[in-house]
């Protein structure tokens, strides 16, 4: 039977979120300190309520020009002009004028050193194919963040869609979150930085929120550092797919790293630990109490500093995925199949990335920017529109 003190749901309603501050106010600050290691505050522009940053638009919002737009489509042209094959894609093929590459290429400051996330709107998906879509989506990603990652468990494929798969009645009927329509609780992806491209948006609802783990972070090394220390230690996370496809996760969740840039590691997901239409695997170690406490104090924390992002139709939008939580409201897309349709990929900026060493890196992580190839290359796979079962495929789902 679940503690009277805990959420034991993926999707906490509005009576979990007041019984858990009630319960906030009158508990008392443990005595203890911060894990041995890590620091009692993190003072980064990284770490923000979603409050003080909701008004400074400038900061994490580019909006193109009609010339910019036009610039976009020529580059889009004289790629399809000289390359058939999509990995070709590079800040040097998908050629932009000058001033407008180094427009671009300034958003990955903000993305490592800023506010950490960046929303590019002016982009109509409805004037172009499914694979010109691709192109201009990948190509404009490439001049801020040049490196792509793999977003399957297998280590092949660099984009992967985001809809609805239960929106009629002949598709599946347990699936992850991600693929569903309700609310996402806040989580990471084990990525660098997590794109998403809007082609569509729904009916209702839907917005994709953001929330600073830094900010949890310094709130919870002030007021609860016990959560600190149960974040510290081995976690079993399950995966829902067979062993041989993606085993079981043994993971540490908060980590220290030795990097001016990089305070912490701090990679988390409440799916593993709660399930959702897939129950955990009754083999695996059931999370303890402590564990779940630690999954409320994240989820709550995260939503009560969050900011609901205004991303509309063509949107592309960039997350410092080690820096940011993600979640997504619910939405309604009206009775029309899969509706809402974000195409994610993973990326990051070699020059700007933070040193981390493989040695701490979950296998997400290493799967998603090491080579796969025996000789040290990468061949990617390009699936430009949505094919039945490949949601199954994606490393993590909400």
């Amino acid at each position: 039977m679940a503690s009277a003190s805990i959420c034991p749901v993926y999707n906490p309603s509005h009576l979990d979120t007041q019984r858990f501050w009630d319960r906030e106010l009158v508990r008392e600050r443990p005595a203890i300190d911060v894990p041995v290691g890590l620091p009692k505050n993190i003072a980064s522009p990284l770490a923000w309520k979603g409050a003080d940053i909701a008004s400074k638009e400038p900061e994490w919002k580019l909006d193109l020009t009609d010339e910019e737009v036009v610039m976009v489509e020529k580059a889009l042209l004289g790629f399809e002009f000289k390359f058939q094959d999509l990995s070709k894609l590079s800040a040097s093929t998908f050629e932009l004028p000058t001033e407008f590459s180094q427009r671009l290429r300034k958003l990955s400051d903000q993305l490592y050193n800023g506010v950490g996330f960046q929303i590019i709107h002016g982009l109509d998906p409805t004037k172009y194919t499914a694979r010109q879509n691709m192109i201009m989506y990948a190509g404009i990603s490439a001049h801020i963040c040049p490196q792509r990652g793999f977003v399957d468990v297998f280590g092949k494929a660099v984009i992967a869609h985001i809809v609805n798969v239960q929106a009629s009645k002949d598709d599946p009927k347990s699936t992850a979150p991600a693929f569903t329509n309700v609310p996402l609780s806040f989580h990471t992806d084990n990525c660098e930085i997590m794109a998403f491209f809007y082609l569509d948006t729904a009916l209702e609802g839907g917005q994709t929120v953001l929330s600073s783990i830094w900010q949890t972070y310094n709130e919870l090394a002030a007021e609860r550092p016990d959560v600190l220390h149960t974040l510290t230690q081995p976690w079993v996370l399950d995966t829902f797919k067979p062993v041989s496809l993606q085993p079981p996760r043994h993971v540490r969740p908060l980590q220290r790293v030795d990097s001016d840039k990089l305070p912490i590691l701090f990679r988390f997901s409440r799916y593993p630990i709660t399930g959702f239409q897939r129950g955990r695997n009754p083999e695996l170690p059931e999370p303890t109490t402590a564990q779940q406490e630690a999954a409320d104090c994240i989820q709550f924390r995260a939503a009560k500093n969050s900011i609901t992002l205004p991303v509309v139709k063509g949107d592309i939008l960039l997350v410092n995925d080690m820096a940011l939580f993600h979640a997504r409201e619910a939405f309604d897309d009206g009775g029309i199949p899969m509706k809402r349709h974000l195409v994610k990929m993973y990326m990051r900026d070699p020059e700007q990335g933070w040193e981390i060493p493989l040695s701490i890196m979950e296998n997400e992580w290493k799967t998603s920017y090491t080579p796969n190839q025996p000789d040290g290359t990468r061949v990617e796979t390009w699936d430009v529109a949505y094919k039945p079962g490949i949601e199954e495929l994606s490393m993590l789902n909400g």
